[in-house]
């Protein structure tokens, strides 16, 4: 009998071990969607989505345009034009003026931020698929260079009404996620980067929403690259770039922090095993780099890596960028002068 309860004793006290082993298991596993490791990649995590500062502000039917924002009119090298759908009904049918707080984030050195506060300007005669169409510029102060040429940049965005002062009292509501932008540049190659950075923010928007996304490509990494630069790049076919043009020689990731001190590296290319995806910036804080992933987890990601020395790296050159392009552009174009404009956009239907 004495055996027997020993026996029983035993038993559960493994069953016990075996349960909290399983619970202290459990957060790991939910974390590992999000950060993984993978080989000779090093270390990945997606990239934050909320601004912990204004989290606790109410989530606002606004989204953000970028139908508008990737076409060349938009293409600025000294500012950041910000288009929104507004579908939060107060602030649709409202005629009071509305000022946007935006944290603004250099990708490249993500250790610094700033707040801009800025006017937002309704088009009320744009107004489309019962939403209300609304843009705020994000511009360098006299004497700023917050805002510079080639950059990639990070914004989280929260609406207020005009106050004297802003804080609680005035906010209205925060915009849902962040709002990636790139800006642009004199040279064909620094308008490519932009326009190619563009394109794939608006397919992560539009995946991060539910909304349709651009049919030319498959969930794939391979293929996401192929078709976000297939469409500036040489030797491309049926929008789907040519890497044996592109890319005769290849780089190692050890590189990339020495690449960005002379260049700038959105729309590059990197290869590891198993997986391929899209440079954004070198984030010197972090001392990682952020990027653009197809078929991450089955969707598309911006996320932030530890750099691996067996990367290898495509670096983007002046000549692997078609002219023809750019040839309806306006060349005079300087800083703060738009580009050419070439089609109107069309907008996704929303929910």
């Amino acid at each position: 009998m004495q055996s027997r309860v020993c026996l029983s004793v035993l038993l559960l006290s493994s069953c016990l071990l075996v349960f909290a082993d399983d619970a202290r298991a459990w957060p790991f596993r939910a974390r590992s969607n999000t950060n993984r490791t993978y080989g000779g990649g090093g270390s990945v995590g997606v990239a934050p989505k909320t601004d912990p500062e204004s989290a606790g502000y109410r989530s606002l039917r606004v989204y953000f345009g970028y139908e508008q924002a990737k076409t060349l009119d938009a293409a600025f090298a000294d500012r950041i034009r910000v288009f929104l759908r507004v579908r939060e009904e107060p602030l649709a049918d409202s005629r009071e003026a509305l000022v946007a707080e935006v944290k603004l984030t250099d990708l490249s050195n993500s250790a610094t931020s700033h707040v801009k506060w800025c006017p937002v300007s309704f088009d009320r005669n744009a107004a489309q698929q019962s939403e209300q169409l609304a843009t705020f510029e994000v511009t360098n102060a006299k004497g700023e260079s917050l805002i510079q040429p080639q950059k990639v940049y990070r914004l989280f965005v929260n609406l207020h009404r005009k106050s004297a002062e802003y804080g609680k009292d005035s906010v209205v509501g925060r915009v849902p996620g962040p709002y990636y932008v790139a800006t642009s540049g004199g040279t064909l190659l620094q308008k490519a980067r932009q326009q190619i950075a563009m394109r794939t923010f608006r397919e992560w928007y539009c995946t991060e929403r539910g909304w349709p996304r651009d049919g030319g490509y498959r969930m794939d990494c391979h293929a996401y690259y192929l078709w976000a630069t297939g469409s500036h790049t040489v030797g491309s076919n049926r929008g789907q770039a040519n890497l044996g043009r592109l890319f005769r020689i290849f780089r190692s990731g050890s590189e990339i922090r020495h690449l960005t001190q002379e260049a700038p590296i959105h729309g590059d290319y990197v290869r590891i095993p198993g997986h391929t995806f899209m440079l954004l910036a070198y984030d010197e804080h972090l001392g990682k780099v952020w990027t653009m992933e197809g078929n991450f987890g089955s969707s598309i990601e911006i996320a932030l890596r530890s750099v691996g020395s067996g990367w290898q790296v495509g670096h983007l050159e002046e000549e692997d960028i078609r002219p023809e392009v750019f040839e309806d552009d306006d060349s005079a174009a300087g800083p703060g002068d738009s580009l050419a404009v070439r089609e109107r956009p069309e907008q996704p239907a929303l929910p």
